[in-house]
């Protein structure tokens, strides 16, 4: 029998989410097994080469060390480990600005307030992505920047950016590479719209499994304004765990293993 290996993100990468992000993992391991494959799961932590690889590896984990086993494997990998990193905020943002998906103006924080980004802009975490409310904050003046970024850094974030405010309705997305797609927040006639944007937004990364929240401008414009690399799928778990188990197949189908 064929077997894939699973991987639960890292607790520290999961703030108020770990039952949410297993959930999704679980699920997904359940459907594969109704197909007929074989399902080991790890933590994050305990990652290690096995003494040979699987069929198919299915990953939540974000942390340094676990993300070098991942690039070990000799097998297809979802998602892999340069796409997940390419999820930290600066890389985040440069790879849509290279591939020209629309999001808000940024910069990289340095120690003043911009002045360049329009009123209050936000500053976010530079490297994972937000691990408490703090990393990702709208900032109103010079004395409020100059606290919060001391926090960043007094916290261990090696790099920050400043990103301007977009005024809209904030949805929220999930996605995989199959076509499945759900938003919520946002008109169902807007969704098409949405749906192609988010892919747009996965490619530029290497994403197969994703979400992340847009906001639709009054005008109707559309702007992506964070993006994961496998999320909870918490407001579709059951349908989005169906099409992720089938992406999965569809990878070892591929593959020939």
């Amino acid at each position: 029998m064929r077997e894939a290996l699973g991987v639960y993100r890292e607790p520290r990468f999961s703030p108020g989410k770990v039952g949410d992000d297993r959930a999704i993992l679980d699920l997904t391991a359940e459907r594969l097994r109704g197909i007929g494959i074989a399902v080991r799961l790890v933590a994050g932590e305990d990652l290690r080469p096995p003494p040979r690889s699987p069929a198919l590896v299915f990953a939540m984990c974000q942390g340094e060390e676990a993300l070098a086993v991942l690039e070990s494997f000799c097998c297809p990998v979802v998602n892999p480990a340069p796409a997940i990193r390419n999820c930290f905020r600066v890389s985040l943002v440069r790879h849509f600005d290279e591939a020209g998906v629309p999001q808000p103006r940024w910069r990289i924080a340095g120690d003043e307030l911009p002045r360049d980004l329009g009123a209050a802009p936000w500053l976010k975490r530079g490297d994972v992505h937000a691990m408490q409310a703090a990393d990702v904050r709208r900032v109103r003046d010079e004395q409020e920047w100059t606290r919060a970024l001391a926090d960043l850094r007094r916290r261990g974030a090696p790099a920050a950016i400043a990103q301007e405010h977009r005024e809209g309705a904030v949805y929220k997305f999930y996605g995989v590479g199959n076509g499945f797609f759900r938003a919520f927040g946002l008109r169902p006639d807007r969704e098409p719209e949405a749906a192609a944007l988010a892919a747009a937004g996965a490619r530029a990364l290497g994403l197969s499994v994703y979400g992340g929240d847009g906001v639709c401008a009054p005008d109707g414009s559309l702007v992506l304004i964070d993006f994961n690399d496998w999320p909870s799928f918490s407001r579709c778990r059951e349908d989005a765990s169906v099409a992720i188990a089938g992406h999965l197949h569809e990878q070892i189908e591929t593959a020939g293993l």
